[in-house]
């Protein structure tokens, strides 16, 4: 039944029921998205305080393992027997610190992660892998032969 005297169809869209989906779904994505949001946890490193020692550079200690299985603890080799003992007494009441490992790329991964876990069975904790900055390599365009000539000349 239509108010008017026209008889005809009504060619409008009625957009209240589309209003209201549209309502019903925006509460549904505005009670799920802080529901489904998930944080990681960081630990960040605290703030160094003032008047910090210049020579952290030297407390420093790195790790390295390389391709013929020579093991570094900073500049000094040691034997892979020598080495848990060694790296025990370097962190003696400090098992805390942080200890860097630098990997030879060539070594393979599973002898890598040997070494790690001998790092940390002799008591470091807290390991930091250090990752040497990758160059950018330049494209050169391959070299290709030269098209036969099908013109005939």
């Amino acid at each position: 039944m239509q108010v008017g005297g026209s008889g005809s169809q009504m060619s409008e869209i009625n957009v209240t029921p589309m209003i209201d989906i549209i309502l019903v779904l925006l509460i549904i994505f505005m009670v799920i998205t802080p529901v489904t949001q998930m944080g990681y946890l960081v630990r960040v490193p605290p703030k160094a305080p003032p008047g910090l020692r210049t020579d952290v550079m030297r407390d420093q200690i790195v790790l390295r393992f390389t391709e013929d299985e020579k093991i570094l603890i900073n500049k000094d080799e040691v034997t892979s027997q020598e080495f848990p003992e060694r790296l025990r007494e370097i962190l003696k009441g400090n098992t805390g610190k942080m200890v860097f490992f630098q990997g030879d790329p060539a070594v393979d991964y599973e002898a890598t992660m040997n070494f790690l876990d001998l790092a940390r069975s002799s008591g470091a904790e807290n390991i930091g892998i250090v990752v040497d900055e990758i160059q950018a390599a330049t494209y050169q365009a391959p070299e290709t032969a030269e098209a036969p000539d099908v013109s005939g000349n």
